[in-house]
């Protein structure tokens, strides 16, 4: 499968695909010089231009990500979509936004056990179960002047334990809820806009992704 890039800048959305993955009637363009300083000159223009949805198209998204990806400082991050038994999943509240259990890569882990600690101490739970990968999420934001793009590995994961739950309030968080899919339309409502397009990436009936 060729792979494709959702970047985004707060809730803005760079799409980085071949030419036939962009969407008709969404503003883009089609690099057909790969370089470096076209590549940086595309960045610019999209972080100045206030386009809610931008594509870019290449016939080597690999190469075009990877020159993407040199102008930035990259940071891993992990996280779960987390499914019981009962058909309901786990989201977070922090600082007001509905989101999804998630937090740095340490060093020495490897994304999967990042993910799992993260949900755990995110969520007070323990004894999570990996299922399969999804999609990784790309975000990008300035540190004192230094463009950061984080990536963030996503792991389907089951849990049958209890559905009490402990939010981490020192990181922010004020609810860990348990939510079945009808109630999704309320978290669509006041998220971010990567994990609504991760959450419309994901069938919610098996916790596997979506076909393209």
């Amino acid at each position: 499968m060729i792979q494709r890039y959702k970047v985004f800048f707060n809730d803005y959305l760079l799409s980085i695909s071949t030419p036939d993955q962009a969407l008709s009637g969404v503003c883009g363009e089609i690099i057909e010089n790969l370089d470096r300083k076209t590549v940086g000159d595309m960045i610019n223009k999209f972080e100045h231009s206030g386009i809610q949805t931008y594509f870019v198209c290449s016939f080597d998204t690999e190469l075009l990500f990877s020159l993407f990806s040199s102008f930035y400082q990259i940071i891993e991050a992990a996280g779960g979509i987390v499914r019981h038994p009962s058909g309901k999943y786990l989201f977070i509240k922090r600082f007001g936004k509905w989101d999804l259990p998630k937090g740095k890569i340490e060093k020495g882990e490897s994304p999967e056990f990042g993910a799992m600690r993260e949900v755990c101490e995110e969520c007070g739970i323990a004894d999570l179960k990996i299922a399969r990968q999804l999609p990784s999420t790309y975000h990008t934001y300035k540190l004192e002047g230094i463009r950061v793009l984080k990536i963030t590995w996503w792991f389907a994961m089951d849990y049958s334990g209890s559905l009490c739950t402990k939010p981490q309030t020192e990181e922010g968080i004020t609810d860990a809820s348990w939510l079945v899919p009808s109630q999704f339309d309320m978290v669509l409502e006041n998220t971010y806009r990567s994990i609504a397009e991760l959450i419309g990436d994901v069938s919610w009936n098996t916790g596997e992704s979506s076909p393209d």
